[in-house]
């Protein structure tokens, strides 16, 4: 598998497989998203539920699967990352976006995890239609704990089973931290917002916000690593 994901791409430029794959399904996903929110301004609770829980579980299977096959995680803090432009255009330019994109990539896969888990706890299903509940949505004290545990195990072990360099430990790290950002997030939307659905339709937003971003990012990195210049190493 990644051997086919270093092969040459089929969009005529000097991306690889995978990177033209992900480019596209980036395009795509963020498109679908779209359409699904704008399914739930127009009270279409059930399609809409339907449609961003399969496309955020497929987005996810396949960007932590791409993820983990090239260690992308690792490479981007190992050096240049293929990039065939000058110096000033590395420094100034490429890394800034590359940076951005990473760090919104990471939380936007998290953001995505809770919003999947959100969708539930924020909504109910009345004579067959979904409809978010107008109460307050609170998770208790002791799941808290405990699904900040159960997280900080998981990553620790698929540390310890992939990683030989500190450099790779260093990036399970960064994610740990990230989920238990998003875990105290959701601790201080409680008190900004206790009310359900109304939490999730502001998150939802914000999330729309999020992957177009990541989209416009990965965009201007795809250009400026595959089109406006060759890549220096093989297989990105």
């Amino acid at each position: 598998m990644k051997n086919f994901f270093a092969e040459p791409g089929f969009l005529g430029t000097h991306g690889s497989m995978g990177a033209d794959l992900s480019f596209l399904l980036a395009i795509f996903f963020t498109g679908f998203f779209l359409y699904a929110w704008r399914l739930a301004k127009n009270h279409k609770g059930n399609t809409h539920h339907t449609l961003t829980l399969w496309g955020m579980l497929l987005m996810l299977v396949y960007f932590s699967g791409y993820y983990l096959i090239r260690d992308l995680g690792v490479l981007a803090l190992e050096g240049r990352e293929g990039f065939g432009g000058g110096d000033f255009l590395y420094s100034y330019a490429f890394i800034p976006i590359l940076t951005v994109h990473v760090f919104l990539a990471s939380v936007g896969i998290f953001i995505a995890f809770y919003m999947i888990n959100l969708g539930f706890r924020a909504s109910f299903l009345v004579q067959g239609k979904r409809v978010l509940k107008e109460e307050e949505l609170r998770i208790k004290q002791k799941d808290f704990y405990v699904s900040l545990a159960s997280f900080l195990v998981f990553f620790g072990i698929v540390a310890l089973i992939r990683c030989a360099t500190l450099r790779c430990m260093m990036v399970y790290v960064i994610g740990f931290l990230l989920v238990s950002l998003v875990f105290i997030f959701e601790k201080f939307m409680e008190r900004v917002i206790p009310i359900g659905a109304k939490r999730h339709r502001v998150l939802g937003k914000i999330t729309m916000l999020m992957f177009v971003s990541i989209l416009i990012t990965s965009m201007m990195t795809y250009s400026l690593l595959y089109i406006f210049y060759a890549p220096t190493l093989s297989g990105h």
